[in-house]
């Protein structure tokens, strides 16, 4: 899922081939904090870009209905994310309205294959592919993002509701990422807390035992899957289906990916061998944008991988 307020803009990862590192200081007024970013990439691109994925995603009659109700939403949005989308959006020069629009496309369009495991000495490890329809748009314009937090608690004075309480499942992400004390916390947050979409959340922490899929309905959670390494569960893979339900054959992600997960071994299951599962066809395909491993307890060891034209 993407982790910033502008998720076309703000996803957050890294890549073989590199993609930009950008800092983002959270300290940094809202409507300022991401000009920095947008320097990198010339105006022109990013708003054919904006106006390609707006036209291929929304319907014009519904675009015209929407566009100048969504622009009010901006009353209703929680800070910082209203400011921040409306001074990237003020810096480009495009419509708010438009702005507000295409961070909800990101919520219904998007697909991944995520991964928790835990090896046979207890380490997380935890991995993704994104794949998303725009493959063209987003590798140009994918980045690493390091939110970065010196001063207060930047969340103390947001509003606290937006439409019925509901957030954004993107935004929920980075409000869990910057509060929540450890997976516990954090779990319990992506679980509970109003979205405006369902979603799976996959999360995985710095001790044994701690991976969880969450399904999600907008309301709470529809339900949670643990690890159970006791149990022989050492892993959890989750593609865009109830893990309960079978996947469409036209879309089997999940059987390639236990069937590579459970030839790899508990005993070898490491950053290295998890790219590898993440490689397996039809895990990555055509719509694969980048691939992510990472473990919490290790942060330094967090990579991605741009998956574009493989």
């Amino acid at each position: 899922m993407g982790c910033g307020p502008w998720a076309l803009l703000a996803l957050l990862c890294g890549a073989a081939a590199a993609p930009l590192h950008c800092n983002v200081s959270l300290d940094s007024p809202a409507e300022r904090r991401w000009l920095p970013v947008l320097r990198h990439f010339e105006p022109a691109f990013l708003r054919a870009a904006f106006q390609r994925i707006i036209d291929e995603s929304v319907p014009k009659w519904v675009h015209q209905v929407i566009q100048p109700i969504a622009a009010e939403l901006e009353l209703f949005m929680p800070q910082p994310f209203a400011g921040e989308i409306a001074g990237m959006c003020k810096a480009l020069g495009v419509n708010l309205g438009d702005g507000i629009l295409l961070n909800f496309a990101y919520e219904s369009t998007a697909f991944c294959t995520s991964i928790v495991a835990q090896d046979d000495k207890g380490n997380i490890y935890h991995g993704r592919n994104l794949d998303y329809n725009f493959v063209d748009i987003l590798s140009k314009i994918t980045l690493d993002v390091q939110f970065i937090k010196d001063g207060g608690r930047w969340w103390e004075n947001a509003i606290a509701a937006f439409l019925n309480r509901n957030y954004p499942v993107s935004w929920l992400v980075r409000r869990t990422l910057s509060e929540a004390e450890d997976f516990q916390s954090a779990v319990l947050r992506l679980a509970d807390i109003p979205i405006i979409a369902e979603v799976y959340y996959i999360v995985g922490g710095v001790s044994p035992k701690e991976g969880m899929v969450i399904t999600r309905n907008r309301r709470g959670p529809a339900d949670l899957w643990p690890l159970d390494p006791l149990g022989g569960a050492w892993f959890r893979v989750e593609t865009n289906y109830d893990h309960w339900t079978t996947p469409p054959p036209f879309d089997d992600r999940r059987t390639a990916a236990i069937k590579a997960l459970n030839a790899t071994g508990q005993h070898n299951i490491n950053f290295d061998t998890l790219f590898k599962v993440l490689s397996v066809k039809p895990v990555l395909n055509n719509n694969t944008v980048y691939t992510t491993v990472m473990s919490a307890a290790h942060p330094d060891r967090y990579q991605t991988w741009m998956r574009t034209g493989e």
